[in-house]
């Protein structure tokens, strides 16, 4: 976690470095609509797609896959991983247009954006001679905040709540007959993962973004991707 602070800090610091001219252009707000693709680095390689589709009021709707190499000692499982959310964003001066106090009244600017995504996600882990799955969808909650240049450089810093899967060894108890040697079950426990990342817009229609997150379960993971804005 230490390490992920000051990573944070380091982004934080680089986001608000931005040139006097950068600072003084209009506030645009951030783009919600978007499709991309990601690389995505923990124990082993792993890719990713995501969709986000405006929808009216400051809502969105975002569609995600994901998909994981996992190596165990006799067979190799792959971790599926598909979410459905729908978020609702806001800039800090819209949620708090004036602030007054005896008489004093403060304007509060759209410094930063705050969102909110709710949803479901469901894990599968698949192999040539087993297959696991989780048919209960699990709850998934993403909150954070988006702060930079809306047309050159972002900043996120985000938690992300769900209870997620994780393959365990089954055991085989006295007298039990089991069908193989190893076998595995699904476990779930509930996680929490902390998270940062920059994004540059290139361009009106391109991006490409950087982002680090730790997990209560599994390894912390980094994330390289290119998204298509409209």
């Amino acid at each position: 976690m230490q390490y992920l602070f000051l990573v944070t800090a380091f982004l934080g610091f680089s986001i608000f470095s931005l040139s006097d001219e950068e600072k003084k252009e209009k506030y645009e707000g951030f783009k919600y609509s978007s499709i991309g693709i990601d690389l995505i680095q923990t124990e082993k390689t792993a890719l990713g797609a995501k969709a986000s589709l405006p929808l009216p009021g400051g809502l969105y709707i975002v569609l995600e896959r994901k998909a994981e190499g996992i190596d165990t000692s006799n067979e190799s499982y792959d971790r599926i991983i598909n979410a459905a959310r729908i978020g609702v964003h806001a800039g800090i001066g819209d949620i708090f247009s004036s602030v007054s106090a005896k008489g004093l009244k403060l304007s509060v600017k759209n410094i930063f954006d705050v969102y909110a995504e709710f949803g479901v996600k469901s894990t599968a882990y698949e192999s040539d001679i087993n297959s696991f799955s989780e048919d209960d969808a699990k709850a998934n909650v993403i909150a954070g905040i988006r702060f930079g240049n809306s047309s050159g450089w972002e900043g996120k810093l985000f938690i992300d709540l769900s209870k997620d899967s994780e393959l365990k060894i089954k055991s085989c108890q006295t007298g039990q007959v089991c069908s193989q040697l190893v076998e595995y079950e699904l476990e779930d426990e509930t996680d929490q993962k902390f998270g940062a990342g920059i994004l540059y817009n290139i361009n009106k229609r391109s991006a490409v973004s950087f982002e680090m997150s730790s997990s209560k379960i599994f390894d912390a993971s980094m994330k390289i991707g290119y998204q298509f804005n409209f």
